[in-house]
């Protein structure tokens, strides 16, 4: 007799958190690119953030046996510290903001 699992594929889960990882970097330089600006961020860029933490959960949620790994959690704990370096590079660095304007 075979076990059931012995053909299973070690990398089941790369799919699901290399598709969620990709579309949380992509709606949020969208966000941030269209909602930052030198004066502050606009109201609408809370509203995105909202909707990607419910579509992270939600999707987390229905693959929680692919999410359930250490490897995959740590992966994706990473992935959301970049996010906050993606907010600097575009939204604060690119922005040039405190830069003084030549008369």
């Amino acid at each position: 007799m075979v076990p059931g699992n012995v053909f299973k594929d070690r990398n089941y889960s790369s799919q699901a958190i290399i598709s969620l990882i990709t579309i949380n970097y992509i709606v949020f330089a969208l966000a941030v690119q269209m909602c930052v600006s030198c004066t502050g961020l606009h109201w609408f860029f809370w509203i995105i953030i909202a909707g990607l933490a419910v579509y992270n959960f939600y999707n987390i949620r229905f693959n929680r046996d692919e999410f359930s790994e250490k490897k995959t959690q740590i992966i994706y704990v990473i992935s959301l510290a970049g996010l906050s370096i993606i907010y600097y590079l575009l939204g604060v660095a690119a922005l040039n903001c405190n830069v003084p304007k030549a008369m």
